[in-house]
């Protein structure tokens, strides 16, 4: 085993406040195997950002297989904040990271066959020698002029507005405190799924161009995984050089759920009402005002310009 000292970023409030007790689960183990690591715990939304930033300053390096007592960047938290560690790196991909699932999706855990179960997740950390490439969305918003990297997906439509309905539900707060946190999630997809009105976008492929007047939900990903293990596209991966689309249709709520039983047995992409293609490259044009989110992440209610491509970024796994 290569000797490494973990810089670990710890979200205590991902998963509903799960993580805390994951880091427990991890210090016990890495004490146990003698693994030298030092914590740095978020206080408040946003602060793995600055966490990031001081390390990246301080003591992270690019990966150099000859360097004894390599400083290894470990993300313990949720895709969300994977998200806002990986966005620090931006123009540093061949600085590693390294990750502990510990939020309440963990579809990116899911896509690199990483295991939810902290040791066995740990085990694998400190026993492999070498980063792995990963291929990440780099996505170009016109709008706000941002260039973003995205782990699991881009979401315009319900998917979207599910997430943001859930985040500004008053009883949100109270449920994760009871560990009930999926009952917001359930909520706000019955709250929504009546709601959310049919809307024009268009995709421009390295090959063709796509335009939708009745879209409903839109996932943009590079692996099979949205809203906690479902599996919008199960041919992605993120270790292939295309960006999937999967876009449905606005039909009748009898044939949403019809919809829905299909998408949980893997076999929508085969439906008249649902839209499937690969592009290495995409441009994405939706000139009405619609939720949109990256990673989990709320991006807004308005138009969306966005260009997207694949770019490597190494992760410890």
């Amino acid at each position: 085993m290569k000797k490494l000292t973990l810089h670990l970023i710890v979200n205590s409030q991902a998963g509903a406040g799960n993580a805390k007790k994951i880091y427990n689960i991890s210090k016990d183990y890495l004490n146990k195997k003698n693994i030298e690591f030092i914590p740095y715990f978020t206080e408040y939304a946003g602060h793995e950002k600055k966490i990031t930033r001081y390390l990246l300053k301080k003591i992270l390096v690019d990966w150099q297989p000859n360097i004894d007592n390599f400083p290894l960047l470990v993300v313990l938290g949720g895709d969300g904040t994977l998200h806002e560690v990986i966005n620090i790196l931006q123009n540093h991909p061949n600085i590693p990271i390294g990750y502990i699932p510990g939020g309440s999706g963990n579809d990116f855990a899911r896509a690199v066959s990483l295991s939810r179960k902290t040791e066995v997740a740990l085990e694998r950390l400190t026993s492999i020698t070498q980063p792995t490439t990963i291929k990440v969305m780099e996505a170009h918003f016109k709008e706000t002029n941002e260039t973003r990297l995205i782990l699991n997906n881009i979401g315009v439509g319900l998917d979207a507005n599910i997430v943001t309905t859930a985040n500004h539900s008053k009883s949100k707060k109270f449920l994760n405190q009871l560990r009930l946190g999926s009952l917001t999630y359930l909520a706000a997809v019955f709250k929504v799924l009546h709601k959310q009105e049919a809307f024009p976008i268009s995709f421009k492929t390295d090959t063709h161009y796509h335009s939708f007047e009745r879209a409903y939900l839109c996932s943009i990903t590079n692996h099979p995984y949205f809203g906690g293990g479902v599996a919008i596209d199960p041919t992605a991966s993120p270790y292939e050089d295309e960006i999937s689309v999967v876009l449905i249709e606005k039909v009748n709520i009898f044939k949403i759920l019809y919809l829905a039983v299909k998408i949980l047995s893997k076999k929508h992409l085969t439906s008249k009402y649902v839209h499937h293609f690969k592009s290495r490259q995409l441009e994405i044009t939706s000139s009405t005002d619609q939720f949109g989110q990256t990673d989990g992440e709320i991006i807004g209610k308005e138009p969306y310009h966005v260009k997207c491509h694949l770019t490597n970024h190494l992760f410890w796994l």
